[in-house]
């Protein structure tokens, strides 16, 4: 794979081949580079599925960078100094940053395409998890997470939309990330907290403008028989449900009011109340002892049984095989 480099003018300045799979960019390293058009300095950190990279770039003309397509790395792009501009691959969305704006990435290292203003010091952090990694803890970080981690396995968009300034707390945790004093195993332990508590400060702040999103919102007797007419298409695909922007289009309410307007009505997330219909559907499935634990999975819309046991566990604290 490659990155391919150019300047206002469309002329290619450079070709960089750039393997860009799991194992080549989750890894402890340093790294310079010093091109005609810009100045890196790179340092990342990986530890246990978790990757910490901080970048400072100087700029010195408008460079349009474009990949070939990668695989899934989910993680986050805060922007310290400077702005960007990205569109992920498989996203319909770009993605202006400006200074102290942040987001969650299908793969923050490697978009399908960039824009790098002409600039001094520009500033990045980067937070990245192995998909195995985010999957667990997905499992335990509430309903953000949970979504993303679902569309993730689904093969669907999961990009936010909108870019988020990074709260008093976040920079708290970013200048301690970037002014880390510890080596060795001490330094992979206090990095990967670090990060993971930037995920979940990130979560608690799409959790909080959602609920303000649920609370100010309001509902005409229309777009209340649309959002249940949204519930009935979600609940009669169940092996196959429909992404928000396809729900939207199929029920005329626009992705805002459906997602906030569901959660108003139903007191849940659009895919929150697929999950708790998935699960209860199974129990009761399981109570009937007509089906093996495989067969309910599928019945109740999963694609694997371990991603199935895993999550009946949670929810009921039991163990699928072992309903009586």
């Amino acid at each position: 794979m490659a990155n391919t480099f150019r300047n206002n003018s469309g002329d290619v300045l450079y070709v960089e081949q750039n393997n860009m799979r799991l194992q080549e960019v989750m890894q402890t390293t340093e790294r310079q580079l010093r091109l005609p058009f810009w100045d890196i300095d790179l340092q990342q950190h990986y530890c246990d599925g978790v990757h910490v990279a901080h970048c400072n770039i100087n700029v010195r003309e408008d460079l349009y960078v474009t990949s070939a397509p990668d695989e899934p790395i989910p993680g986050m792009v805060f922007v310290q100094q400077g702005k960007i501009t990205a569109t992920g691959h498989n996203s319909r969305v770009t993605h202006s940053f400006g200074e102290g704006q942040h987001n969650f990435f299908r793969n923050p290292y490697n978009p399908q395409s960039s824009v790098f203003y002409q600039q001094q010091n520009l500033q990045l952090l980067l937070i990245g998890f192995a998909p195995e990694r985010f999957l667990q803890l997905a499992e335990h970080a509430g309903p953000v997470l949970y979504q993303v981690a679902d569309n993730m396995v689904a093969g669907k968009e999961w990009e936010h939309k909108e870019n988020m300034p990074v709260t008093r707390q976040m920079q708290i945790v970013i200048n301690d990330i970037n002014t880390c004093r510890f080596q060795g195993k001490m330094k992979d332990l206090y990095l990967q907290t670090k990060a993971l508590e930037l995920l979940l400060l990130r979560c608690e702040q799409q959790e909080q403008r959602q609920q303000t999103a649920k609370t100010n919102i309001k509902l005409s007797e229309t777009d209340i028989r649309k959002i249940h007419a949204a519930r009935e298409c979600l609940l009669a695909n169940v092996h196959q449900p429909p992404s928000l922007g396809q729900l939207a289009r199929q029920t005329g309410l626009n992705e805002f009011k459906l997602k906030a307007g569901f959660r108003k009505v139903f007191n849940n997330s659009v895919f929150g109340y697929l999950r708790e219909y998935r699960l209860d559907l199974a129990w009761q499935l399981l109570k009937k002892k007509e089906l093996s634990v495989t067969a309910v999975a599928y019945e109740a819309g999963y694609t694997t049984v371990q991603h199935f046991s895993k999550e009946f566990s949670k929810h009921f604290g039991v163990s699928p095989s072992r309903i009586d």
